[in-house]
């Protein structure tokens, strides 16, 4: 499974990679909309894990790009907004998911894998 990270927050963005790397997931980064239309379009990940605010492309705007290039790709918002209209919006623009930061990475990986297996790698001795 490969999975692509969409946030500006750095620090946030890596260790979300990071978790999900020990998980067993590929993962890919962008830092905003239009490069994560560029990771879309070049590296088709199965999965995208969006922000909403963030510059040159905002998430909802990215989203519906997302599902216009390839409506397949699973989308799930975590965003650090609590606005019921925030999430109400992507949901309507096509979010398979809305999660709230700071997030619960099992409930997120579990959303990510959406009924697929989750098996950490083995460890090498």
């Amino acid at each position: 499974m490969k999975a692509l990270v969409v946030d500006d927050e750095d620090e946030l963005r890596s260790i979300l990679t990071e978790q999900l790397h020990t998980l067993g997931i590929t993962t890919l980064q962008a830092s905003n909309g239009l490069e994560c239309l560029l990771q879309v379009k070049h590296e088709h990940p199965d999965v995208i894990v969006l922000d909403l605010t963030m510059p040159r492309l905002g998430g909802i705007e990215a989203l519906k790009r997302i599902h216009k290039f390839d409506p397949g790709i699973r989308v799930i918002v975590l965003t650090a907004s609590t606005s019921p209209n925030d999430h109400g919006a992507a949901l309507t623009a096509g979010a398979h998911r809305v999660y709230t930061k700071p997030y619960d990475l099992e409930q997120l990986a579990l959303a990510i894998a959406d009924g697929s297996a989750l098996v950490p790698p083995a460890e090498t001795a």
